[in-house]
C-alpha cells in the first residue's frame, strides 16, 4: 500500500505530535525530507535497505554513494567514528552547524550499508526539527543532499518538494522554504584539516 505524508511543522517550535509521527513513519521503512539550518536532506533508518534503494532511485544515485550520518551529538557520533582529542576540539566548536567532518570510521559502523569504507561524513544539524527527530528516534539516520537530477539547484520550496514525491513512500516534513546552500565539508582524517566543499559555515582560507 503506498502511504506518502506532508506534515507541516513550526520551524522553531515543531509539535510533538508530527515528529513522533514522522519518527514513526522511518520506523515502518520510509525515508523523510527533513528541513536543517541548509537545505531539505533526504533522511533514512540504517536499516531500512529499500527506502536508501528508492532515495538512489528518486536521486539517480550508484551503489557506491556515500551517505552520511546525521546525530543527535558528540557522544552519539563517536559510536561510529573516532575522534581524537584534536578533533574532538574542532567539533565541538563547530557542531551543531552547518557542516560535515569527514572522519575516520569505527568498527562498529555497518559494513551492510558503507561497505569497506574507512571514513565517514558526520552531520549534528543546528535545526529543532531534526535535533527532534534525531532525540525521538535515538539513533543517527543516514543522510543525504535532497536534489533531483534533472535540476540544477537544490529545491527549497515545500510544494515543489510534494509534486515531486507524492507518488513515493516517504514523508515530507514541510517546515516553508528552506536555504539552497549546503553544508560546508573538511575532512579531518589527516593531520591538517582539509576543506573538501565550500558551503553556509565559515571555514578559515
Amino acid at each position: 500500500m503506498h502511504v506518502y505524508e506532508r506534515l507541516r511543522l513550526h520551524p522553531d517550535r515543531p509539535q510533538i505530535r508530527q515528529i513522533r509521527r514522522a519518527a514513526e513513519l522511518l520506523k515502518q521503512g520510509m525515508f523523510a525530507i527533513v528541513p536543517t539550518e541548509t537545505t531539505y536532506s533526504m533522511m533514512v533508518m540504517p536499516e531500512a535497505l529499500d527506502a536508501q534503494d528508492r532515495i538512489r532511485q528518486v536521486r539517480r544515485l550508484d551503489e557506491s554513494h556515500l551517505w552520511a550520518l546525521a546525530c543527535s551529538d558528540l557522544s552519539q557520533a563517536a559510536q561510529y567514528v573516532k575522534i581524537d582529542n584534536g578533533a574532538h576540539r574542532m567539533l565541538k566548536r563547530h557542531l551543531p552547524g552547518p557542516f560535515t567532518f569527514i572522519l575516520p570510521a569505527s568498527a562498529s559502523l555497518s559494513k551492510r550499508v558503507f561497505g569497506k569504507r574507512r571514513d565517514v561524513g558526520i552531520r549534528i544539524p543546528d535545526s529543532p526539527i531534526c535535533q527532534m527527530l534525531l532525540e525521538e528516534l535515538g539513533t543517527p539516520l543516514l543522510t543525504t543532499s535532497m536534489l533531483f537530477p534533472d535540476e540544477e539547484l537544490v529545491p527549497a520550496d515545500p510544494d515543489h518538494l510534494h509534486e515531486r514525491l507524492k507518488h513515493l513512500d516517504c514523508v515530507l516534513m514541510d517546515a516553508g522554504w528552506s536555504g539552497v546552500v549546503p553544508t560546508t565539508v573538511i575532512d579531518l582524517c589527516d593531520e591538517e584539516p582539509h576543506l573538501l566543499r565550500e558551503g553556509l559555515g565559515a571555514w578559515p582560507s
